[in-house]
C-alpha cells in the first residue's frame, strides 16, 4: 500500500508504487501550483534513476522546464528550491529500506502542507501540453560552498571525524564540507547505492562506525540516511548517541547566537532539548510529529530553530526549512574545535525506547482513541502522550510514513524506557 503524507509519497517499487501512479502524483503536483519550471533530484536507490526520468518526462510533457540535479541530498535541493523560488521533486523514500522509493514535494524551499497534498492527490490529470517542455542537467548546487563560508573555512581545523555515508546522497556533501571546515575525515560506505547497514541510522547499531571511531581515535562519528537529512552521532569513545542527544547538542551550540530563543520540537522529542533551551533562557513549543508540522509551528512562533529527536533531524529555518544534517555536523565540529570532547558531557542525556507494530491506519487510530478515553488528561496533540512517573513519558501515535503504530518512551534508564514502550505497545495490540 502506498503511504501518502506531507512527508511524501512512499511505496515498494513494482509492488504498490507503480509508474502509472507516479505519473499521476507528479502531474497532480504540477497542477496544484502554476509553475512553469521545476527542479528534480534523487537519492542513490537503484530505482531512483528510472523514476527520476519518469518524473522529468512527465513534467516536460506538461510543458515545464525541468532541471535535473541527479543524485543530491534532500537538504541541498531544499536549499536550491528556496534560493531560486522554484518547486522541486525529490525521488526518495528517505529512511525507508532500499526496496522502497517515493516522492518529496517542495515549494520554494518548504515542504507542502496537508491542503496542498490533498490537491496533489485529487488533481485531475491534464493532457499533454501543446508545446513540450525541456529537460537539462543542473549545475552543482551552491549548498556545499555556502555552508563552508557560513561556518568559516578551516574553522574546525584539527577535529577528526569519521563519516558513515552508507552509500547515500550525503556522499556528495559530508566529506567536502567537513574537509572545507578543516577536519580530518575518515570515510566508510562511500560507494553510491551500496547499503551495508540499515538505511535509517537511528535504528542501526552502527558497529562499523563505532569501531572506526575507536580505532582511528576520531573526535566524533556521523551516520546519515539515504537522502542525507537524518543524522546520528557516535562520540569519541565509540558510543552511539541518540538522535535526541544530537539535536540537543546542536541546539545548545546554536541558541546563544539567536535573539529569538523559541524552539519547536516534535511531540516525541526528549526532555534534554527542554533542559538545554531552558538553560539558555528560551522556550520550547511542541508540534505534531513530522518535519512539515515542526516547520509550520516554527512559522507560527517566529522561531528559527527546531527539530525532531526521533529522526535525528535539526531544522535551522534561517537557512533551510527541512531537516539538515550538514548544519548539525558543521555546528558540532566547530563546538569540538572550541571546547574539545567535553562537549559530549555538557548535554543532559535521557534514555529512550522506540518500538512499532504493523497496523492498518484505521485500526491504529481506533486503538489510540480508546487509549484517550482511558487517559482523558493526557496530551492529544499527536496521538496520545502520557506523562507517567517522575520525568518519564510515553507517546503512542500512528505513523505518517507507513502502516504502523509507533510507541516512544523516555525515562531515567534504558530498562525503564524499554519496559514502558513494551507495555504500551502490548496495550495497542490489544486495543487494535
Amino acid at each position: 500500500m502506498v503511504v501518502a503524507s506531507i512527508s511524501g509519497i512512499r511505496g515498494i517499487v513494482g509492488q504498490d508504487l507503480l509508474p502509472s501512479e507516479l505519473v499521476r502524483y507528479v502531474a497532480g503536483f504540477a497542477a496544484v501550483k502554476p509553475y512553469s519550471e521545476f527542479l528534480v533530484g534523487r537519492d542513490t536507490r537503484r530505482s531512483g534513476e528510472s523514476i527520476a526520468k519518469l518524473v522529468c518526462g512527465t513534467l516536460a510533457g506538461q510543458g515545464a522546464k525541468v532541471t535535473d540535479y541527479g543524485v543530491v541530498s534532500t537538504p541541498a535541493l531544499f536549499r536550491e528550491s528556496r534560493i531560486k523560488g522554484l518547486p522541486a521533486l525529490i525521488v526518495t523514500a528517505s529512511h525507508n529500506e532500499p526496496e522502497w522509493n517515493g516522492l518529496k514535494f517542495v515549494l520554494s524551499g518548504r515542504g507542502i502542507t496537508q491542503p496542498e497534498l490533498d490537491g496533489v492527490l485529487e488533481a485531475k490529470e491534464k493532457g499533454a501540453a501543446q508545446v513540450r517542455g525541456t529537460i537539462s542537467s543542473g549545475v552543482k548546487p551552491s549548498y556545499n560552498q555556502e555552508l563552508i563560508e557560513m561556518y568559516g573555512k578551516g574553522s574546525a581545523a584539527g577535529v577528526s571525524a569519521a563519516v558513515d555515508l552508507n552509500g547515500g546522497a550525503a556522499i556528495g556533501h559530508a566529506p567536502p564540507i567537513l574537509e572545507g571546515l578543516g577536519c580530518k575525515v575518515s570515510i566508510i560506505g562511500g560507494t553510491p547505492g551500496i547499503f551495508s547497514r540499515t538505511i535509517d541510522p537511528t535504528n542501526d547499531s552502527l558497529n562499523l562506525l563505532r569501531k572506526t571511531v575507536k580505532e582511528r581515535k576520531s573526535d566524533v562519528g556521523f551516520a546519515f540516511d539515504c537522502d542525507g537529512d537524518r543524522l546520528v552521532l557516535v562520540d569519541n569513545e565509540g558510543e552511539k548517541r541518540t538522535g535526541d542527544f544530537m539535536l540537543a547538542l546542536a541546539i545548545k551550540n546554536i541558541l546563544p547566537g539567536l535573539e529569538n530563543r523559541a524552539v519547536v520540537v516534535s511531540a516525541d522529542t526528549s526532555r534534554a532539548v527542554t533542559d538545554v533551551v531552558s538553560q539558555a533562557g528560551g522556550t520550547v513549543y511542541r508540534s505534531k510529529v513530522g518535519e512539515a508540522n515542526v516547520v509550520s509551528r516554527m512559522t507560527e512562533e517566529g522561531s528559527s530553530l527546531g527539530g525532531e529527536g526521533s529522526s535525528g533531524g535539526l531544522i535551522y529555518g534561517d537557512y533551510n526549512y527541512c531537516r539538515d544534517s550538514m548544519i548539525a555536523v558543521s555546528v558540532i565540529v566547530k563546538a569540538l574545535r572550541k571546547s574539545g570532547r567535553r562537549v559530549f558531557r555538557e548535554v543532559p542525556s535521557y534514555e529512550q525506547a522506540r518500538v512499532k507494530v504493523p497496523m492498518d491506519r484505521k485500526k491504529g487510530l481506533a486503538a489510540i482513541k480508546r487509549l484517550q478515553k482511558e487517559y482523558p488528561e493526557a496530551d492529544a496533540l499527536d496521538g496520545i502522550r502520557i506523562e507517567t512517573s517522575g520525568r518519564s513519558w510515553v507517546l503512542v501515535r500512528v505513523s505518517g510514513t507507513e502502516d504502523a503504530v509507533r510507541v516512544s518512551a523516555e525515562s531515567k534508564s534504558t530498562k525503564e524506557a524499554q519496559e514502558l514502550a513494551d507495555l504500551y505497545l502490548k496495550r495497542v495490540k490489544e486495543l487494535g
